[in-house]
């Protein structure tokens, strides 16, 4: 070894040494005009290929590539609901070079709702960039169901107790939310049959009665004659399905349940590196190719900026987060009571 070398091995030792150094001179020059990205960016989705944020992240990808001058590309980290691809992300270096796009359950169920705490918390260890696009579900039922729309769906379940129920691609999942919603609104006992390989089996069987699916799924199923759909779990109507009316509107008002992805990067990516990723997220959404195949997708675009992509998520984890059971409530007033 000769000296230039050993003095190089030994000054990147004694940098590796100093705790936190190491890492603070990469964001600064991760942040530094001009430097960033230097090499290809992993664009995490913790679902499987074929999925809607797969989708998405496919679609996102070319131009995102053309606006970095650099390549991204889509990485599948699929599993418990999402929340493996979202830990992993969470736990990443936070140099720009590693990015998740995810959808909905994954980053607002992390207080323990549904059984579900992941070992991360959104906000505090993810930083939001920019919520892409959001879908409404589409309540659906299996042919042999005689109900056409929604009040006779709930007449029909509360007259014959514990024999219906709803299917989803997870717990959880938006799905799973809407259909327990529905529950709690309408006074109904439908029971949850999550399925995370593929739910749409069982619904087009009759083996489980009811669903909210995804939209850009259940549309064709619909047109194909194969389920029926009854509504949209939005406040107004899709203009994918414009001739399907709202949960809202068909007896249960102010029914709302919806999906949505975006994008995030690990908790302390520099904020120049996040604000350039945020214009060019926004730059790419609104593209035309894009933007017409996200409409035919039966989404809606979202909240395109940082700050309002923090406020849905802080929004929507308060909206899910679990309720004491009436029994803890009382317990507790009455210990507070002198």
């Amino acid at each position: 070894m000769n000296r230039r070398t050993h003095l190089t091995l030994a000054g990147a030792l004694a940098l590796a040494a100093v705790p936190g150094l190491a890492l603070a001179q990469a964001s600064a020059e991760t942040s530094a005009p001009g430097a960033y990205p230097s090499k290809p960016i992993r664009l995490v989705v913790p679902f499987a290929a074929g999925t809607a944020p797969d989708v998405l992240a496919r679609l996102l990808a070319p131009a995102l590539t053309e606006s970095m001058s650099a390549n991204v590309v889509v990485e599948n980290v699929p599993g418990a609901g999402g929340t493996i691809g979202v830990d992993r992300v969470a736990k990443s270096a936070p140099d720009g070079y590693t990015l998740l796009l995810s959808g909905d359950a994954a980053l607002v169920l992390t207080g323990g709702a549904y059984g579900i705490k992941p070992p991360y918390e959104t906000l505090r260890d993810l930083a939001p960039i920019a919520q892409l696009v959001i879908t409404p579900n589409v309540l659906v039922v299996a042919n042999d169901v005689p109900a056409r729309n929604v009040q006779e769906l709930v007449a029909l379940v509360r007259s014959q107790p514990g024999k219906f129920s709803f299917g989803s691609g997870g717990i959880g999942f938006s799905q799973h939310r809407a259909g327990e919603l529905m529950n709690s609104m309408a006074g109904l006992d439908m029971v949850h049959v999550p399925n995370p390989g593929n739910p749409w089996p069982d619904v087009i069987a009759g083996r489980v009665q009811v669903m909210f699916g995804n939209i850009a799924l259940a549309l064709p199923l619909i047109k194909d004659g194969k389920v029926r759909g009854l509504a949209v779990s939005s406040t107004t109507r899709a203009m994918a399905a414009p001739h399907l009316p709202t949960v809202s509107e068909s007896g249960l008002p102010g029914f709302e349940s919806l999906s949505w992805f975006g994008v995030l990067a690990p908790a302390g990516t520099p904020p120049a590196v996040l604000q350039r990723l945020e214009a060019v997220l926004q730059k790419a959404m609104a593209t035309p190719a894009i933007k017409e195949r996200v409409a035919t997708m039966g989404a809606m675009p979202g909240v395109m900026s940082a700050a309002g992509f923090t406020r849905v998520i802080e929004a929507e984890t308060k909206r899910w987060a679990p309720r004491p059971s009436a029994a803890a409530a009382a317990t507790t007033t009455t210990a507070q009571k002198p």
